[in-house]
């Protein structure tokens, strides 16, 4: 037994351990996950803001100034980037590559020009806010915009109020052609008037890209420049091909991972700590249960606890100790049980009972499945026909439907023993009444071993009306009915399915009818107990009783009652209702 007590400290101890570091990873595994599909996603968007962003990371450790690491403006002069960092009062305190002609101190006013028109001495811009620290930080990354500048520089040269002239036609074609690119001319009315250059392949755009466009424009396989000349009134659209279109990669998340790797060694040590505690906490408990669990396996049971193990978890007056008081309704449950331990061996037989109820279900389910595939089997074995290749098609696909459908009811052969026990599954939908019978009735019109034998129509409602219901329960129910309306009557039956509308209610009726051999008072009485079985027809029974008590069941499931019509010799009818949705 020392043995047992300590394998449960073990075992609590490495189980609260193995949490603790499957804790962990999946936290930092989540973490970089989520940063690789953000920084992609920012990337793939807006390629100079996730640029940004990713510098921004690269601080210190200071949580009231910002420091940044050394390395930082590392790769700016090879994508041709400048970055500057600006305190409150306007002034650089961190720059990289940054051209001498770019101030180092600004005024709000330059900053507020900056901010309106994106631009500083032909440079395009970004900007950052930091908030973080105690006082902000901007931070600025500029690029060079080489279509904007050639944009106005062929607006200079060759604009004219109709547009560029007939002889400047060619030079300006050459030049697009360096850049690959496409000129269009708009006047006022945004008609076209004059188009330059071949138009690289572009997305079909829409009213609002023209906002997509300045927040995403790396979303976008295409670059557009607008300039508007004041003289002519003429907008100038230079369309180029966006070079920033494509996944990027940055720099790494070292510090957060760092800190994130703190985080886990500390979660990890308390998680120690804890699982230790706990391993003396619940193991103790558990020893006494095992040790009354072997008592009552040798049947000894007038000793619930021993004397040492009741002075352990007991006061005098009787009541349960603080550390035990956990399993206080535990301990006083022992008493009861080993009173109740006699009534478990009848529980054990009815439940062995159930148990082959539940295996005379499932062989009375696949019996009728089977006995379609065997009337196959014997029709293709007979040479009395020729086959079509369509009606082999046929054949085969309704081979292949039966074994669909034994599948289905091999998955689902507990239902009877669930059913008895309101314990059955159930994902109720609304469906449309007469889709759904149609549905459900297409396995027997289309069943040539039924068509030449058994005659069934339906007769659906004249209105879409809609219920809620489990859609596979519905059809095995169904599917019960009708099979028992095949099985229990001669060939010749005609058998009718009738929907019909209880306005009054907001019900409708289900009618399965047939005009073949009926049944007795006595059959009609027993119909939907369990394992009961008719005999009143001249065939050979060799059904379990559980179709009807099955299909009533189910009808139970959705709300609905089922009846029966029938008299000797005088056809049935099987009567469902269902209320509507």
């Amino acid at each position: 037994m020392k043995k047992l007590r300590w394998r449960l400290f073990l075992h609590f101890t490495i189980q609260f351990i193995s949490i603790a570091v499957l804790m962990v990873i999946v936290i930092l595994m989540t973490l970089f996950i989520v940063i690789a599909y953000y920084s992609n996603d920012v990337a793939e968007n807006n390629y100079y803001e996730a640029k940004l962003e990713s510098i921004t990371i690269e601080t210190g450790n200071s949580f009231k100034h910002l420091e940044m690491n050394d390395g930082w403006d590392e790769g700016l002069a090879e994508d041709n980037l400048w970055v500057q960092i600006i305190n409150e009062e306007g002034k650089v305190v961190e720059a990289g590559n940054v051209p001498t002609e770019i101030p180092m101190q600004y005024s709000q006013f330059q900053l507020l020009q900056m901010q309106e028109t994106n631009e500083l001495q032909g440079y395009s811009l970004t900007f950052y806010l930091e908030t973080f620290y105690e006082s902000p930080y901007l931070f600025v990354l500029g690029h060079y915009d080489h279509e904007r500048p050639f944009l106005q520089k062929l607006v200079q040269d060759y604009g004219q109020k109709t547009g560029i002239a007939a002889q400047h036609l060619a030079e300006v074609e050459r030049k697009l052609e360096r850049i690959e690119g496409s000129l269009t001319l708009y006047d006022q009315n945004e008609n076209v008037k004059q188009t330059l250059g071949e138009a690289p392949e572009q997305e079909r755009e829409k009213p609002l890209d023209l906002f997509r466009r300045k927040e995403q424009p790396d979303v976008y396989s295409t670059k557009k420049t607008t300039y508007k000349d004041s003289d002519s009134g003429l907008i100038w659209v230079l369309t180029t091909p966006n070079e920033n279109k494509k996944d990027r990669s940055f720099d790494s998340y070292r510090d957060l991972a760092i800190a994130f790797g703190i985080t886990g060694i500390i979660v990890l040590l308390i998680t120690i700590i804890i699982s230790v505690w706990n391993g003396f906490r619940y193991g103790n408990p558990l020893f006494i249960f095992t040790n009354w669990l072997s008592r009552m396996g040798n049947e000894q049971y007038e000793e619930v606890l021993t004397e040492r193990e009741r002075k352990q978890v007991f006061r005098k007056n009787g009541k349960t100790k603080l550390r035990y008081r956990l399993y206080d309704e535990v301990f006083h449950a022992f008493y009861e049980m080993a009173a109740k331990l006699a009534a478990s061996k009848k529980e054990r037989e009815e439940l062995e009972e159930n148990r082959e109820e539940w295996m005379t279900g499932i062989s009375h389910d696949l019996r009728t499945p089977l006995s379609t595939m065997q009337g196959y089997g014997k029709m293709l074995e007979s040479d009395q026909y020729e086959w079509t290749k369509e009606e082999l098609v046929d054949i085969g696909k309704t081979l292949g439907e039966k074994s669909d459908y034994m599948l289905s009811l091999i998955e689902d052969f507990s239902l009877s023993f669930q059913l008895k026990n309101q314990e059955a599954p159930a994902s109720f939908k609304r469906k449309d009444v007469n889709n759904l019978m149609r549905k459900t009735l297409s396995k027997f019109t289309g069943d040539l071993t039924l068509k030449n034998n058994y005659l069934i129509s339906f007769h659906p409602l004249e209105d879409s009306h809609y219920f809620s219901v489990d859609e596979k329960w519905f059809e095995r129910m169904i599917d019960n009915l009708i099979y028992n309306a095949i099985k229990h009557n001669p060939p010749g039956t005609s058998i009718e399915v009738i929907l019909s509308k209880i306005d009054s209610r907001n019900e409708f009726r289900i009618m399965i009818k047939d005009n073949g051999v009926g049944m007795d008072e006595e059959t009609k009485n027993h119909l939907f107990t369990r394992y009961y079985r008719g005999t009143n027809t001249d065939e050979r029974i060799e059904g379990t009783g559980l179709g009807m008590n099955i299909a009533m069941r189910i009808a139970q499931l959705h709300r609905g009652d089922m009846f029966v019509e029938t008299e000797n010799h005088q056809g049935t009818i099987v009567s469902i209702i269902f209320p509507l949705s």
